[in-house]
């Protein structure tokens, strides 16, 4: 079985998203997906000396209109990146692996990346490489698949391009998500149960859902055996497929 995962290519993803890659056999970078604001798409919280949280926000160009991911072009005019390891450096320099991540951050910040998506996929590539995960990750607009209006459906035929024949989601435990396309197919869907790790965050009290340098810049490559072992895949709905949970990590 092929188990593949679906998402937005958010900026410095949290430990969720990260978990749901690692135990993918593929991850579809779903660039097609329309840009929002108020999601994770340019924006990150990260910990502060403060005790409290931060954001860091990569500025995109609008243009007033509606656009795709893959479409949204950073704006270039701000000063962000410096703003962004300024930020790194104060808050956790005192950090056990910040040399090293910081190192990392700073070889994808150099990069001239005209395109969002472009920014974001190359740190969470990065991440990934840096914690040993070697999911591939395939871009939703490079595949060649039939584009339903229907927003199952579109994933269905995701899944399917790149061989896959069950799908892992975090959002079928969280919200009302209709995977009758999927039941019809015969594939099975698999809901992500996440757990939060803790970890000794700097800077007062634990505070969960920052995006996972905050955990990295602690633990180093340690964290990747907590990052897959916070997610379980359980059964959505029932299918036809015998046994879909066999090859599932």
């Amino acid at each position: 079985m092929t188990a593949v995962s679906i998402h937005q290519p958010n900026f410095l993803p949290w430990t969720k998203l990260m978990a749901k890659i690692a135990l993918s056999d593929v991850h579809i970078v779903f660039d097609t997906a329309q840009y929002t604001r108020s999601e994770f798409h340019a924006r990150q919280r990260i910990k502060n000396q403060a005790g409290g949280t931060s954001w860091l926000s990569v500025p995109v160009a609008h243009t007033g209109e509606r656009q795709r991911l893959r479409d949204v072009r950073i704006d270039q005019r701000q000063q962000w990146k410096r703003r962004h390891l300024k930020h790194l450096t104060i808050h956790y320099g005192c950090t056990p692996h910040f040399d090293e991540l910081y190192a990392l951050v700073l070889e994808v910040y150099r990069r001239d990346h005209d395109h969002l998506v472009d920014h974001n996929l190359d740190l969470t590539t990065a991440l990934c490489a840096y914690l040993g995960f070697d999911t591939p990750l395939v871009l939703a607009s490079e595949l060649d698949v039939p584009v339903p209006d229907n927003r199952q459906e579109r994933l269905l035929e995701l899944v399917r391009g790149v061989g896959g024949d069950a799908h892992l989601t975090s959002s079928g435990s969280t919200y009302q998500v209709d995977w009758s396309p999927f039941r019809r197919a015969g594939v099975p869907v698999l809901d992500q149960h996440f757990e939060h790790p803790v970890y000794a965050q700097p800077h007062g009290e634990f505070v969960p859902g920052l995006g996972v340098l905050d955990m990295l810049f602690v633990e180093g490559p340690s964290a990747a055996e907590k990052i897959r072992a916070s997610s379980r895949f359980r059964l959505s709905e029932p299918t036809t497929v015998a046994n879909p949970l066999r090859s599932v990590r």
